[in-house]
């Protein structure tokens, strides 16, 4: 029995490529009844993103951010899988509304 549910809508896997390609995702994540928004980047979109945040922003910032090599729900999966009984879940922040 798995701890954990993505909050994925329902059509979500006509348009996973979509989501794989642009390298960045938003997502709830329900772990031991606690849910978090974690932010995925892949490496690629991460430095885009920097770089824009930079050049607009003069910082950058992103909350519950997880780079995986591509965002894609295997790897979104396996993160989970390799934090969930670890003490790194605590350093993600709960959401709260």
């Amino acid at each position: 029995m798995k701890n954990y549910k993505i909050k994925l809508p329902d059509d979500f896997n006509e348009y996973a490529w979509e989501i794989e390609s642009k390298g960045c995702l938003e997502i709830d994540i329900e772990i031991y009844a606690n849910v978090y928004t974690f932010n995925f980047y892949d490496p690629v979109r991460l430095n885009q993103t920097i770089q824009d945040d930079l050049d607009s922003n003069q910082y950058f910032f992103y909350e519950n951010m997880v780079v995986i090599p591509s965002v894609n729900i295997e790897n979104i999966e396996s993160f989970i899988k390799n934090i969930i009984d670890t003490p790194y879940l605590t350093s993600f922040n709960i959401k709260t509304n």
